[in-house]
């Protein structure tokens, strides 16, 4: 989720990012964003869409303890 500010470019990301997974990239719970990070999120989302990964991809962790 992200809790920050739109702007023409992320607009542009968001729909690049939506043809290819069928969603926003702000759809993941897992994936926080605070209104302060903008640059983190845009970088994130151009690497994830250059990888080929979703967005929770890039950080992935280890749930089982």
């Amino acid at each position: 989720m992200y809790y920050g500010k739109m702007t023409k470019e992320l607009e542009s990301l968001y729909e690049k990012y939506s043809e290819k997974w069928g969603n926003k990239p702000d759809f993941y719970e897992n994936a926080e964003y605070a209104e302060d990070e903008y640059d983190e999120y845009v970088s994130d989302i151009k690497e994830a869409l250059r990888l080929g990964v979703e967005l929770p991809e890039l950080y992935p962790h280890d749930d089982e303890f």
